[in-house]
């Protein structure tokens, strides 16, 4: 397992690192990365397309994920890469990429969980930005239902690719000003250090990846 707390980059050279981080996976390594943005970025979901998403493509830094899901804001973020190598269905998948990022949450002080397991589905999943609403697969906080932590993915044969961002600041831009339908979330208070020794003990603990 390997596990690594990197800076603030641009957009490709982040979707790039994260893509080695699966094809790592593909040859049987636990791998992750945990990092920061330079400055305003937006990730659009693989099936997205910029002029339909962004207010303004040609002034906004974009980049395109390897993942699906919704338009995310950058730069305010805390964002973690993960790959694991593993057969499951789509279900099964994100349960077990997002149980360690469940866990490295509570155990540095941000109450989280699954929205599927608390029934806390609320959004369109035809909606532009990440956060205007929670999927199943979302992470929130158990009291207040409000998503802490957005979820994206990507399967190959082989491996599973999760993209997550978490808000730990106020966005740099105003997101309604950048993204069509933007939406402002608070920030989770989150110790950088702490999560990041805590997602390695979940990765340690994590157990054997198989087929579901």
């Amino acid at each position: 397992m390997t596990l690594t707390l990197e800076g603030r980059f641009d957009g490709p050279t982040n979707m790039s690192r994260d893509a080695e981080l699966l094809d790592a996976a593909s040859r049987g390594e636990i791998v992750a990365r945990v990092y920061g943005w330079d400055g305003v970025w937006v990730s659009l979901g693989y099936a997205q397309r910029p002029e339909a998403v962004l207010v303004d493509p040609d002034q906004t830094p974009w980049v395109l994920r390897p993942t699906g899901g919704a338009a995310v804001l950058h730069g305010h973020d805390l964002t973690v890469g993960l790959a694991l190598p593993m057969r499951r269905s789509v279900r099964g998948s994100y349960r077990y990429a997002a149980s360690p990022i469940v866990a490295a949450l509570n155990s540095a002080g941000v109450p989280a969980a699954l929205a599927e397991d608390l029934k806390a589905e609320n959004g369109d999943p035809r909606r532009i930005d990440c956060f205007a609403g929670s999927s199943a697969n979302d992470i929130v906080d158990p009291a207040t239902r409000q998503k802490v932590c957005g979820c994206a993915l990507r399967r190959t044969r082989e491996a599973v690719l999760v993209q997550a961002s978490i808000p730990v600041g106020d966005p740099l831009v105003e997101p309604r000003a950048t993204i069509r339908e933007g939406v402002r979330v608070s920030p989770v208070a989150l110790d950088r250090e702490a999560f990041v020794s805590q997602l390695r003990v979940a990765l340690q603990q994590l157990g054997t990846p198989g087929s579901e």
